[in-house]
């Protein structure tokens, strides 16, 4: 399976060279522990750890409308990553802490659970851990043990990512269209919207702008309209390019 980005996602590939001449330690014994691998899920789906506070780094809850439940973070990159990810457009679903690998390595039991996990309409799904800078990648067991979950998620058609805080962002102006439009995420839709919507559409094509959209969604009230909007952008009804300034000519595609 394969996660295909939005055209201004910067979310790459792990940064675990696979051509790089690793020690020993890196490399994974495929003749013994490569059968030796348990995923475990929450029976509600939800998270496997959850934070409330009493840690020496900032953790909390997101309240997610696609992933429809609470979502559990710790520092602040993964709560900035999560905010990303409930407005961008190829993301269907997502989860934070919901999945953990148990596997042997040298015959030592290993324990590892993800950030994020982003589902993408056609099933894709990418296991995202997130770093502050290549210095939390320093430690060398620690490297080994990504590389082997990593060839864990190749074999099992999951994609593995490794993101930086400095990734998360093309710019200012983009961190704060990404805020903008996640505060607006629980607007309400009412069904009258959603046929402007498509009247809208009908009548100019899938291709508009944000001001003319938000006029036909509230053609009394354009700021109520552009909160709507933003919210069907939560929706995955509209998409935009939130790295570009925000104007009434800003392109839209409605879907």
């Amino acid at each position: 399976m394969t996660f295909e980005p939005a055209k201004h996602d910067h979310l790459v590939e792990p940064v675990l060279d696979p051509n790089s001449r690793p020690t020993p330690k890196l490399a994974r014994d495929r003749q013994s522990d490569a059968h030796r691998v348990k995923m475990v899920r929450a029976d509600d789906g939800g998270a496997l750890r959850t934070f409330n506070g009493g840690l020496a780094h900032e953790n909390g809850w997101y309240t997610s409308r696609k992933a429809r439940r609470v979502l559990h973070w710790q520092g602040a990159a993964q709560y900035d990553f999560l905010t990303r990810a409930e407005v961008e457009f190829p993301v269907v679903r997502l989860a934070s802490e919901s999945v953990r690998f148990e596997f042997a390595r040298y015959g030592t039991k290993q324990i590892y659970t993800p950030d994020v996990e982003l589902v993408t309409a056609d099933g894709t799904v990418t296991l995202i851990e997130i770093k502050r800078d290549d210095r939390d990648l320093a430690d060398p067991e620690y490297r080994a043990k990504l590389t082997t979950v990593r060839e864990i998620c190749d074999e099992h058609g999951i994609r593995f990512k490794i993101v930086f805080r400095h990734q998360l962002w093309d710019s200012l102006t983009h961190r704060r269209n990404v805020a903008l439009f996640c505060s607006r995420r629980f607007v309400t839709i009412l069904p009258e919207h959603i046929e402007r919507v498509d009247a809208h559409a009908k009548q100019v094509g899938t291709d508009a702008t944000f001001g003319n959209t938000s006029q036909a969604i509230a053609p009394r009230c354009p700021r109520a309209g552009e909160a709507v909007l933003q919210a069907l952008t939560v929706a995955r009804r509209i998409e935009v390019d939130l790295t570009c300034p925000l104007l009434d000519t800003t392109p839209v595609t409605i879907h």
